[in-house]
């Protein structure tokens, strides 16, 4: 029997497809229902997160196979996700030991976090140090969202749908910080070219990031993704950048045309 997983959900995002110990990470699936099967004042479909069934059965399941079993979950604030699976834990009586985190992120935050841990798991480490491990770097991890289709905001709470119905008059652009698990209003910009600057600006505050990811809505800035890159390269040498084009859980949040900005600083950064 296999010492120990990792159980995330799917709004995660991989900065690639292979990592050391891919093998051990199992996902949730966030079942996307359309409209057809939904109230009519849910018209585009939303997803529904797995329920605390769901995750007990995905526990009996895995407990066959490992011996120790490390949930970690998109954050709390945006969904009862972590909640669910530590109902789930709470009421589990069988062998395994289970731990379950917050992630506090989501998307390629989420999977910085994933991949971290199923590395160490695969070498070996036990339940309790990536549980550590992954403690420590959740606050690490810092993701910006530029949000134009503010009718999303609007939807999950964020703003009235009076403000929204008036931004998206106006042409503005809101940027939010998801920090320490909270989706905080940071600025509002005009145009592409101030976004970018405002990533700049925010990357220029971490002195020698781990690594930093765009994610692209339906509305990619090509141009902008190349100044982007230059930036990150000609300023860190030696941090990856990546590109990802938006997870659906994250479009249906946000919006398809939402833009984030992703850095996750070393554990010896002195930045921000």
């Amino acid at each position: 029997m296999s010492k120990v997983c990792i159980l995330t959900d799917s709004s995660v995002q991989f900065t690639r497809p292979g990592f050391p110990g891919r093998e051990q990470v199992h996902i949730i699936p966030l079942e996307f229902r359309s409209s057809a099967r939904l109230p009519p004042e849910t018209p585009e479909g939303q997803f529904v997160l797995p329920s605390v069934q769901a995750f007990s059965s995905y526990f009996t399941q895995l407990s066959r196979e490992y011996e120790n079993i490390l949930i970690v979950t998109l954050a709390a604030s945006l969904s009862p996700a972590a909640r669910y699976a530590g109902e789930a834990a709470a009421q589990y009586t069988d062998h395994a030991t289970i731990q379950v985190v917050d992630s506090q992120t989501t998307a390629i935050g989420l999977g910085l976090l994933v991949q971290m841990a199923a590395e160490a798991a695969a070498a070996g480490a036990p339940i309790h140090e990536l549980e550590r491990l992954v403690r420590a770097a959740i606050p690490r991890i810092y993701m910006l969202f530029c949000i134009p289709e503010m009718n999303y905001l609007a939807e999950a709470g964020y703003l009235s749908r009076s403000q929204a119905l008036v931004g998206e008059m106006m042409g503005l652009l809101p940027i939010f910080v998801l920090e320490e698990g909270r989706l905080t209003p940071m600025q509002k910009v005009r145009t592409q070219r101030h976004l970018l600057e405002s990533f700049q600006e925010f990357i220029d505050e971490f002195s020698d990031p781990y690594h930093v990811a765009l994610i692209q809505g339906t509305n990619p800035m090509h141009l902008r993704t190349r100044l982007l890159r230059e930036y990150v390269e000609n300023s860190f040498p030696s941090t990856p950048f990546s590109v990802h084009t938006i997870g659906a859980y994250l479009s249906n949040l946000f919006g398809p045309q939402c833009v984030g900005l992703v850095v996750m600083e070393k554990f010896n950064s002195r930045s921000r």
